[in-house]
């Protein structure tokens, strides 16, 4: 059956095609032509608004893909989610706003809530450096929803603890948590019952990238997979 919207904010219906099922709500989406443009190649959708005018949510109900939270500046998602666009909030205020309108699919949205995900619906879901800009519990939060929204594999890369911002010798302040291999190592079973999982320290040199000596761990990275 054909559906036709004629409102960017009014937009809700199902389209079925063979065995998989796309829903939507309103929701803020940027740059969802290509999208809309595939579904209308799969079936027949009547459309009375610009493509460029329609806001929608896809909560298609379909797994796969990649979903970056917290994309910033460098999204590596098929879906890329962030709170803040313009950068009062990020990067302690320095830097270029997020250009939207060039992120594939980006949508503005709480990481410690995307409602507009169901259980399980990405294969891979990404979130660099972000955990470390929370306090606790939202810290921890942030981690049970992002394993919520994983089908297969969780990537979480941050600062590590015992990484020291030069010349000051200091943490970044707005590191608000910090974290080792040994944090997460604690945190994961219990908060998101799995053993199945890495977390490891990523070294490099103190004083530069190219310069080993002295070794120093910089990064932590938790991945964590769903064994069925």
């Amino acid at each position: 059956m054909p559906l036709s919207f004629s409102h960017p904010e009014c937009f809700a219906g199902c389209v079925e095609k063979h065995t998989h099922t796309f829903s939507y709500s309103i929701f803020e989406i940027h740059n969802t032509r290509p999208l809309i443009e595939g579904l209308m190649e799969m079936t027949e959708v009547y459309v009375t608004e610009p493509l460029e005018n329609t806001t929608i949510l896809p909560t298609f109900e379909i797994a796969g893909g990649v979903l970056d939270v917290g994309c910033g500046l460098h999204p590596r998602g098929d879906f890329n989610v962030d709170l803040y666009i313009d950068s009062r909030h990020r990067r302690a205020r320095k830097g270029p706003d997020l250009d939207v309108e060039s992120i594939q699919n980006f949508i503005k949205a709480d990481a410690l809530d995307m409602y507009m995900f169901r259980n399980r619906q990405f294969d891979t879901v990404r979130c660099y450096h972000l955990i470390e800009h929370l306090p606790t519990p939202d810290c921890w939060n942030l981690l049970k929803e992002l394993w919520r929204v994983t089908d297969r594999h969780l990537v979480i890369e941050c600062p590590n603890r015992y990484w020291l911002k030069f010349p000051h010798l200091k943490r970044g302040i707005n590191h608000v948590s910090n974290f080792d291999a040994a944090t997460f190592e604690k945190a994961v079973p219990k908060l998101l019952g799995t053993w199945n999982f890495e977390a490891k320290n990523l070294y490099r040199g103190m004083f530069h990238k190219m310069i080993p000596v002295p070794s120093w761990p910089h990064l932590v990275r938790l991945d964590v997979w769903r064994s069925n």
